[in-house]
This record gives structure tokens, sequence and C-alpha cells, in this order.
């Protein structure tokens, strides 16, 4: 299974991690046939070299391991790294490097950036000299799943292990956010490291909401409520989504029913169950989707906007709520409006007696860092990620980027943040461990289809919540009993 269908929509189960980036959501409807129906044959895509370890810790240079050089790094050793410069850019991967070279006092770090990480970095793994950290993102990013096979990744457990920066008595892998290391195993291995925090909420104008009096709801009922007296305004459509990419609208749903029965509901979805959307939990949730088309309170036209072209709307004052990740601020950089002061919230609970809290996200860890298991300077690229992992790092990263990085307290030294970049910080901390995300559309083409179609016809009253339900079970079940389809499962 590639990463970027790995990564799509996962977090905390067994067989991936959740990077919830847009570019990665989008990216894997469209692929997936390709990649997920090709099953094991993705690693004929990998790069050569060998399954051995040459170049790797035989022939490190080691320095003398103290408290402050956990890994025994030879500071003057090169390291290489490489960024993927895209929605996030790699000014941050910049102020890493610095972080780095002023630890190694003197200019070691080397950081080059490009979009073309397969078709970059791909002969150089063939030719035994890959860079030693790599940010594996991107349309063009290498399978992981292929490297792992090929035993080019190396193992990040010596990276949990060591101390962080900011408490020698806190492992790094107890700063780790729910699942981020769950998802970042290969058969038991952490190989793969998922750095930036991305959540699913509602997104709303504060300003515009404390004019007009409204309160953020925390129950459907609630938030029907509040969609009336909008819509009875007249000024504006309560609620605007992408039509065009209605896997959106998927999550949101299914975060809804997973909140509403609880994590069971969770493991059906993504273990194929008998049971897994023919349920009371998932049935409730499609009514109320059903219930925001049939009582008039999506904008007209969404069915055909892509996610850009809802959001701009958003922003515009055409609609008050619009649901999406927290990269929504940084993708529509340039366009917001002036104190418009966007803030997110977490998905309204389908009732007041749910089995999780009203805080509960769905989210997880994405955007893959990975070190070449033969590099030359694999202690270094250890300590590198350390540090990218400090808080400094996190606050560095945060300032370029406004996102989040995927470990606890991430958002807590940020100052003057941004209102978007607060509401995602004090969500995430009021979430706790209540995250929670599904695996299915990415690892099943055929679950990814049918959420697409099926969302589509719900949101445009082509369809109802019972045909629904019938429609997406008779999908999982097909799965289910395909011999031919590759199985995944979590616990």
């Amino acid at each position: 299974m590639s990463d970027e269908i790995r990564t799509a929509l996962t977090f905390g189960g067994s067989e991936g991690s959740s990077g919830v980036s847009r570019r990665t959501l989008i990216k894997s409807a469209a692929l997936g046939a390709a990649l997920v129906g090709a099953g094991g044959a993705l690693s004929a895509c990998a790069a050569g070299g060998g399954g051995g370890a040459a170049g790797g810790s035989e022939s490190q240079a080691a320095g003398e391991k103290t408290a402050d050089n956990p890994f025994g790094v030879d500071k003057k050793a090169p390291l290489e790294v490489v960024i993927f410069d895209g929605g996030y850019g790699d000014e941050y991967g910049k102020a890493h490097v610095a972080l780095y070279n002023d630890w190694a006092g003197s200019e070691v770090a080397k950081m080059t950036s490009t979009v073309k990480i397969a078709t970059t970095l791909q002969p150089r793994f063939a030719g035994g000299t890959p860079p030693e950290v790599i940010d594996n993102s991107g349309a063009d990013a290498m399978p992981t799943s292929a490297l792992v096979d090929k035993n080019q990744l190396a193992d990040l457990q010596p990276l949990l292990d060591a101390p962080s920066i900011d408490d020698p008595n806190t492992k790094i892998g107890d700063l780790m956010l729910p699942g981020a290391v769950e998802g970042g195993s290969f058969d038991g291995v952490f190989r793969q490291l998922g750095y930036v925090f991305s959540m699913w909420g509602f997104w709303y104008s504060k300003p515009l909401f404390d004019k007009n009096g409204w309160e953020p709801a925390k129950t459907w009922d609630d938030f029907f409520a509040l969609c009336k007296e909008i819509k009875d305004q007249g000024k504006m459509a309560p609620f605007i989504h992408t039509g065009v990419h209605t896997q959106y609208m998927m999550n949101i749903l299914t975060t809804m029913a997973i909140k509403h029965g609880g994590k069971d509901i969770m493991l059906g979805l993504d273990n194929l169950k008998p049971d897994a959307w023919a349920n009371d939990s998932v049935l409730t949730a499609a009514k109320a989707v059903e219930k925001l088309y049939k009582d008039g309170y999506i904008m007209k036209g969404a069915e055909g906007m892509d996610h850009t072209t809802s959001q701009t709307q958003w922003l515009l004052g055409k609609a008050a709520v619009i649901p999406c990740g927290s990269w929504l601020e940084n993708e529509m950089k340039g366009k917001v409006p002036e104190g418009f002061d966007m803030v997110v919230q977490p998905i309204p609970s389908l009732t007041s007696s749910d089995k999780m809290p009203f805080e509960t996200l769905n989210g997880g860890a994405g955007e893959p860092f990975i070190v070449s298991e033969q590099a030359k300077n694999k202690p270094g690229a250890y300590e590198y990620l350390r540090r990218m992992l400090s808080k400094e790092g996190a606050t560095k990263f945060s300032a370029s980027t406004g996102s989040l990085v995927a470990v606890k307290g991430a958002g807590e030294d940020l100052k003057n943040p941004s209102t978007a970049l607060k509401s995602v910080s004090d969500a995430t901390a009021a979430a706790g461990d209540n995250v929670v995300s599904v695996s299915y559309a990415g690892w099943y083409a055929e679950m990814n289809d049918a959420g697409k179609r099926e969302m589509a016809n719900l949101t445009t009253g082509r369809s109802n919540a019972d045909q629904f339900v019938a429609a997406m079970q008779k999908a999982c079940d097909a799965v289910a009993s395909d011999p031919k389809v590759k199985k995944y499962s979590r616990s």
C-alpha cells in the first residue's frame, strides 16, 4: 500500500497514519483505484539498491554519546535534508537546518527542496547515495511500503527512545500525539514520522458570529436551529461544502457517527463489518446530512464547487459555516479578508448523549519524514528529527505555516498566533486522547468511490439516509467478500 493511500484518511490504526492533508485527501480519491487495486504490486515501483543496509550503521561516523548528543553524532559529519516544497513551503526547513547547525557548531547540514521527490530521489536510492532526511510528501512521493520492503528506511525507534530537547526526563515517544507512532509503523516497526497535525471541523468567522449573536453549536439540534436563523435572515446560506470532493462531507459524516456510537463504529467501518454502515449511529448521521439539503441550508450551486471555490465563497460572506481541515487558512493565504478572523470548532455531536464527547476530533499526523537506511549519517538524521520535535522547532514550523506539529503542547509557545491557529491549538488540547479517523477509503478504492458517489447523492436529494446506508453497506459487503481484494485491519 502506497504512502499516499496509507496516510490519506486514517489515524491511530494498526495499518496507517492519518495525514489528513488536503492534497493527500484529494489525491487518494483520484488515485485510489490505481494504487489500492494494485495491491502488493507497488513494491515493483521501488527504487533498486538491494535489501541490505550497505553504507548504513556499520559505516556511520560516530561521536561521543552525551546528554546533549544521545545518538553519538559526529558533529563534523555532513547531513543532507530534502524538503517537499508544497503547501507548507520550505522556509520551515531552513529554520530547522539552522537549529541543527547551531547545535553542531558549523554549517554541516544542507537543505534542498523540490516538488519531485520520487523523480529526484529514487535514482539516488538505487545508486546507494540517498540523503539522510526526506520529507516524503506530495504527488510525487515515494511509496513508503515499497521502500520498507527493500529495507531502505531506517527504524526510527531510537528517536522515540531518546530524551526530548526540552525535558530530558520525557522521551520523544511520550510527546507524540495519539496514533502518530502506530500510524507511522510497518509491521510494528516505526519507519515514518508524521510531523504535522491536521484536524477536521466546522469553520466560521468569529466577528460575524459575534455581530449576529450566533453561538457555535455543540449538537446538531442546536446547529439546525442556528441554520434556520441564518437562513431566515436571507443574507447568506447557513452552510457550504465542496460538492466536487464529497469525501470532505463523508469525513464529517463518519466523525458524527463515531462520536455517537463510539470507537466500535470506527473499527466496524475499517474492518468491513456486516453492520459497519447498517447501524443507528451511521443512519442518524446520514439523516443529519439529509436534513441539511432538505431544509435548504446548503448553498445553492455547492454541488459543482471544488474545495477552493467553496472556500472562496465562504470568505466572501456567501455562507456562514464550512467543513474543512486545519490547513484552510494556509491554503487560502492572500484571499482572507481583513478582520475575517476564522476559527474552528469540533463537529457537533449528534445528540447530547453521544458515547464520545463533543470535543472529540477527527485528525491525525501527516507530512511524513523518513530516514534513509543507507545514509552515511544516520545518527545525525535522528538528531535532526529530535530538534524538529523540540518546542523551538515546532514553534518555527507553526510560525511559518500556520499549522501545528504532531506533539503534545505544540501550540503553547506560539506568540500572536492567528485566530485560526489558536483555535486549532485549543481544540487539540481540549480533545486530549479523543482523536479519531477512518482508514477504509484509503485502503479500498471501491469504498472510496462508493462514498464519493453516495455522498453526492445524499447532499443533492437524489437519495435519502436509508438509501445511503443501504448502498454503503452493499459496497462494504462486496469488498469484504471479494477474495481478490487485499484486506487490512485495525484494532
